[in-house]
């Protein structure tokens, strides 16, 4: 399981006003202790406030202190452009987050994804919204794909998110999810990802949520998750999901975080 670590978001207010301070010293504390705890990729978001301004300075201050790889997280085309320029290092382990069949977004991001050659999020999104059934979502995710195979695009670098809505708006919405999950892999056989706050927006102990729809994610094969890496209890469900499904030989990862203590009942 690729974790991507969700907390340097300017959504949350607590880190906004660390960005709007420009409080370098907390920020790269938060990135680097992300970073020890597993995080793969580090997710930046400053779409609350100067994004553009605001981008530029957190992608430079976070790779002032880590190496870690980022996740550029924006819908303008422009910052993610600028977020690119600025990244130090190989601009190809970047991951960009995110494209979609919206035909602005398509049209603008596309060209920075083959330029740079970076891993992408797919979103099954195009200007109609969020597609209400599995299929849909299906039918945009093979356009999608199609249009970066089109352009000599890796698919190995595409990471399809078929954007999980809140159970509590509706019963189906999580098992919705699950069936993407499983034709976007049996059939189109590209990654998948996605972040996890959504599923639990409007329930009560959203963490409680979060944990359990990750691992039913994991058995469905899901690649990629958005997450909390500071979350001991999450990152526990990771590792001994990878224990029990296979993917950690001879549980060597799962021993390890054992003896350093980081498992977590």
């Amino acid at each position: 399981m690729l974790i991507i670590g969700e907390k340097l978001n300017s959504s949350i207010p607590s880190v906004r006003q660390l960005i709007n301070d420009k409080d370098s010293v907390a920020i790269q504390d938060l990135a680097l202790r992300q970073a020890a705890a597993g995080a793969d990729y580090l997710d930046l978001n400053t779409a609350q406030g100067d994004e553009a301004v605001n981008m530029e300075w957190l992608v430079r201050t976070v790779q002032e202190v880590t190496d870690t790889p980022l996740c550029i997280d924006s819908t303008s085309a422009a910052v993610i452009k600028k977020s690119l320029e600025t990244a130090k290092g190989d601009k190809s382990k970047v991951l960009v987050n995110s494209i979609s069949m919206e035909k602005n977004r398509l049209d603008e991001v596309l060209p920075l994804v083959l330029e740079y050659k970076c891993p992408v999020v797919g979103l099954t999104l195009d200007d109609n919204g969020i597609p209400k059934t599995a299929e849909e979502r299906m039918i945009l995710s093979e356009r999608l794909i199609e249009i970066l195979a089109k352009n000599n695009y890796d698919l190995e670098n595409l990471y399809i998110d078929s954007l999980v809505l809140p159970q509590a708006v509706s019963h189906n919405n999580a098992m919705m999810f699950f069936q993407c999950l499983t034709d976007i892999k049996r059939l189109l056989k590209v990654k998948t990802v996605s972040g996890l706050s959504n599923i639990s927006f409007n329930a009560p102990k959203r963490k409680v949520v979060n944990r359990h729809f990750l691992t039913l994610c994991m058995a469905f094969d899901m690649d990629a998750a958005i997450l909390d890496p500071l979350d001991k209890k999450i990152m526990t469900s990771v590792i001994t999901n990878d224990f029990l499904l296979g993917k950690d030989r001879f549980g060597k990862k799962f021993l390890k975080a054992f003896r350093a203590e980081l498992l977590e009942d």
